[in-house]
């Protein structure tokens, strides 16, 4: 992530998540849902490259992706 702080985790399952700091106060996360992370190769570089690859949105441009909250029981 460009040398900013990251951290890579597990959750149980076998799904993991990626988590950085793409500019100081604001964290990105990129979430993965499958195999046991550690058991595919190149899952982790793989979540790398997405994050290098992440461009921030504007509240206004966040806002234009229509974006839809759905409540639910978990």
């Amino acid at each position: 992530m460009a040398g900013r702080p990251s951290a890579i985790s597990t959750i149980g399952g076998g799904s993991g998540s990626l988590a950085w700091e793409p500019r100081p106060g604001v964290i990105a996360y990129i979430g993965y849902s499958a195999n046991p992370l550690v058991s595919e190769p190149g899952t982790v570089d793989a979540m790398a490259r997405l994050a290098e690859r992440v461009r921030l949105l504007s509240p206004d441009e966040w806002t234009a992706t229509n974006p839809e909250a759905v409540t639910q029981t978990n």
